[in-house]
């Protein structure tokens, strides 16, 4: 198994700051740093995002265009690019990564009164695609609909990458889940849905509504890959399947393909041996 480690090369590291508005102020130095790769700090109204441009620097100009990669929760996105070989493949392949350290975040639309304190200054998704994303668009030309657009997310972000594609489907053109949970009325109990949306059975709609991907499978049109490991004891399994067989069932002309490795569980040697089929879902 190829093991590295990346070292991003901070020639340019700066805070952005969002108004309530949520206007970038953008450096004057953005025409330079698009050759770079660069860490980013966002801040708004409490919530802190850092984000990471990695650019694949082919000599000979060859760009397949750009991943969004997301991590589990409360793991390094990093640990895309130390724990597994999906960053140095990616990038030989000519691909630009956009990796988004989500930290705590469940990728909820917003946060609630029940939601408790210390989580209501983790990232929602709509600071990401309103704000985040657009900043990229405007600064790096990456992420523009109709272009070469992809997403992998695993755990907590392989929700938070089935989420964005059914948030934002003119950008992006496949994505890829690996290990993550998709229906959480189906894990009432999950700790923590419960202290993010409140107990379900008093705010079923919070865990039915436009956070939840199997409920909202009929607005589904992106091209998915799902992984999963059958010995996987943190997020079950039937998560992955019903999410798959709802697609199927209600996207019949959809592209989407399931791989459950029966002795996989749920750490980065699953992950990592998903790499090649991830890539080569994105190339088809």
């Amino acid at each position: 198994m190829l093991k590295f480690t990346i070292i991003i090369s901070l020639v340019f590291y700066f805070i952005v700051s969002f108004s309530v508005e949520t206007k970038a102020n953008v450096s004057s130095h953005s025409h330079d740093i698009e050759k770079k790769d660069t860490t980013f700090i966002f801040k708004m109204n409490g919530m802190t995002l850092k984000a990471h441009y990695l650019n694949h620097t082919d000599p000979l100009g060859v760009n397949m265009g750009t991943i969004v990669l997301l991590p589990g929760w409360n793991y390094s996105v990093l640990d895309w690019c130390s724990k597994t070989s999906f960053c140095e493949k990616a990038k030989s392949l000519g691909y630009n990564l956009v990796l988004f350290d989500m930290s705590k975040s469940v990728y909820a639309s917003k946060t609630y009164p029940e939601t408790r304190e210390d989580m209501k200054k983790y990232v929602t998704r709509t600071w990401l695609k309103d704000s985040i994303i657009p900043f990229f668009q405007n600064n790096y030309n990456a992420l523009i609909p109709g272009n070469n657009n992809y997403i992998l997310g695993l755990s907590t972000g392989g929700r938070g990458a089935a989420l964005l594609c059914l948030d934002l489907p003119q950008i992006f053109k496949r994505g890829a889940s690996l290990s993550g949970d998709y229906n959480q009325a189906a894990m009432p109990e999950d700790n923590l849905m419960r202290i993010f949306y409140g107990p379900m059975a008093s705010h079923k709609d919070r865990w039915t509504g436009n956070d939840n991907v199997v409920y909202s499978i009929d607005k589904f049109v992106v091209p998915f890959y799902l992984g999963h490991g059958l010995k996987d004891k943190v997020v079950p399994v039937a998560q992955t399947i019903e999410f798959y067989n709802k697609l199927k069932e209600k996207q019949p002309e959809l592209e989407v393909k399931l791989h459950i490795d029966s002795l996989a569980k749920h750490d980065y040697n699953y992950w990592d041996s998903e790499v090649n089929n991830v890539l080569g879902f994105f190339l088809d």
